[in-house]
């Protein structure tokens, strides 16, 4: 009988190793490969990007010849959206949160509880999804409408997903890099200064004086003033300046036609910010005053190197270190 009844629990045991071995047999246990959340998404597909936060406030972003606020229709940051647009293109179906749709509205992703809605344009095709709370400082709960699923996503924050304009416009107003420069002439109160780039000598020089030596560290300081320069903030295309610029900076480059930035006096003596208008855009902007100072302050004398104290062409030359020939 004992015999019997091992061999029973012999044969089960058997079955039982074999159900193991079959059900864990290489490649029965891998997990689904994760997908794309945004099936086939690519910045140069986009036309049209809208935000929505949980205070109803939102901005939309449409792309023209390059990308705009369309409130003000203000020049977008594109590398900023395009950025956005990459991440969302390359997130992944990989950290399921929740199937059930009663946790959308306490992870802030459903449809009436939301920290960010957004709405991607795709030609006549839209695509929008929910951003909620956020695990960490670098992840966020995201969940695609119409869709039960929450998943968890790595590398995004609500910061980047902002509804204020001043977050997506474009920041850089007067950009001339200095190395694509062929010349530079600023005019202001106190006289005019033309300067232009011997490509031979690799050195910035005075248009009509190119044999006087310049102070090269003041030179660069004035140079970089001008040719880099942020925008406080774009003023709307029906604005209007009072009274004739102050000064006008005039770029010439390798290429194409000369650029200039003409400035204004403040509206108001305590005011930190001054209008500005680059040719290269429709906008007239608000500039940090420390900005544009150089160009309003700067006189032809102070980029002259000062030659040192008792040195002259006709000075004799030092003396020859004893063990040293004679030059």
């Amino acid at each position: 009988m004992n015999k019997i009844k091992n061999l029973v629990l012999f044969v089960l045991l058997v079955l039982q190793a074999a159900l193991i071995a079959f059900l864990y047999r290489p490649g029965q246990n891998t997990a689904p490969a994760a997908a794309n959340l945004f099936k086939a998404l690519s910045p140069a597909q986009l036309t049209g990007l809208v935000i929505t936060d949980d205070q109803g406030k939102s901005i939309s972003l449409i792309k023209k010849e390059g990308w705009q606020i369309s409130q003000g229709e203000f020049p977008a940051d594109q590398a900023k959206i395009e950025g956005l647009i990459k991440k969302l293109a390359d997130m992944k179906s990989s950290r399921l949160v929740s199937q059930t749709s009663g946790s959308h509205a306490r992870l802030k992703v459903a449809d009436s509880a939301f920290n960010r809605k957004v709405e991607l344009n795709l030609g006549d095709a839209k695509t929008v999804f929910f951003l909620g709370t956020s695990p960490s400082a670098k992840s966020i709960h995201l969940r695609l409408a119409e869709a039960k699923e929450v998943y968890q996503i790595n590398d995004l924050a609500a910061w980047e997903v902002q509804t204020d304009k001043e977050s997506w416009w474009q920041s850089k107003y007067v950009s001339q890099p200095a190395a694509n420069l062929t010349g530079l002439t600023i005019a202001n109160a106190v006289g005019v200064i033309e300067l232009s780039y011997d490509a031979t000598k690799k050195a910035w020089q005075l248009k009509d004086s190119p044999e006087v030596a310049l102070d090269t560290k003041r030179l660069e300081t004035l140079i970089n003033s001008v040719s880099d320069i942020t925008t406080a903030a774009y003023l709307a295309k029906d604005f209007s300046p009072k009274g004739q610029p102050l000064a006008t900076v005039t770029y010439q480059a390798k290429e194409g036609a000369a650029t200039t930035l003409q400035i204004w006096a403040k509206t108001k003596q305590e005011d930190n910010d001054q209008a500005v208008k680059v040719s290269s855009s429709p906008f007239y902007a608000k500039i940090k005053e420390y900005a544009v100072k150089d160009a309003l302050e700067i006189r032809r004398e102070a980029l002259i190197a000062t030659p040192v104290e008792g040195a002259s062409a006709e000075s004799p030359a030092p003396p020859v270190p004893a063990g040293q020939p004679a030059p």
